[in-house]
């Protein structure tokens, strides 16, 4: 009989050690989960803070690029002479405010300025037309 109890009371004791490793376990699988996502999230927020401050450093450089520009003598005396406080030589010249648009192929304009003259041919089909004729 004693050696029955004896061997109940060291299986008990073996499970109940089995039970109590495995809940540890457990217990830190699921503490390095929540520690793997908190670091997830946080690489994340990382990310995203990196980002805005990369694109408020783009608008502060914008923002500085445009002060210098508006503390430019040149960019004052021009919007000066919007104002009529030119020289007295110039002759103000204001559109209309009703004035029509002008056409898109009006001498000066950007249509004029990019189309070429001429369709330009190739390097390879002008040597081509040269050495075989066409």
């Amino acid at each position: 009989m004693r050696v029955m109890i004896r061997r109940r009371t060291s299986t008990w004791r073996g499970a109940l050690i089995f039970i109590g490793q495995t809940l540890l376990v457990a217990l830190f699988v699921v503490e390095f989960g929540r520690n793997l996502i908190g670091v997830i999230q946080v690489n994340t927020r990382l990310a995203q803070l990196r980002e805005e401050t990369a694109a408020l450093q783009a608008r502060a450089d914008a923002l500085t690029a445009e002060r210098l520009l508006l503390d430019d003598a040149a960019f004052l005396e021009l919007v000066a002479r919007g104002y009529s406080l030119g020289s007295t030589v110039e002759r103000p010249f204001v559109l209309a405010a009703d004035a029509a648009p002008l056409p898109e192929d009006a001498p000066g304009s950007a249509a004029r300025r990019l189309v070429p003259d001429a369709p330009t041919r190739s390097t390879i089909d002008a040597w081509l037309d040269l050495l075989l004729g066409s």
